[in-house]
């Protein structure tokens, strides 16, 4: 979350990058830890929805949005789901 609020793309690179490197590895481990430690709580300063909405990778989103839905009111996730769509021109990749 510090390194959204000072706009520091190379931790924010380096964060995202690891996160979806562990996303994609064979060992479902490192897939789980990554959703439940990482992609689960992106959004935990609910101010900065924005800044993280652009980080993030199309392939994590429908696995972790099962998990959203488990954590927040209908409306936060509506609304994360707008933010994601104006985000996202067909085919495009955060990372």
């Amino acid at each position: 979350m510090e390194a959204h609020r000072e706009q520091d793309d190379d931790v924010l690179r380096r964060a995202y990058g690891f996160a979806h490197w562990c996303f994609h590895q064979p060992e479902q481990f490192l897939e789980n830890a990554a959703l439940i430690s990482f992609y689960e709580h992106v959004f935990d300063d609910w101010d900065l929805r924005e800044e993280v909405a652009a980080w993030l990778p199309c392939d994590v989103l429908p696995k972790v949005r099962a998990l959203w839905e488990w954590r927040w009111p209908k409306e936060q996730l509506d609304e994360v789901d707008q933010l994601l769509a104006g985000l996202r021109p067909p085919g495009r990749d955060a990372v």
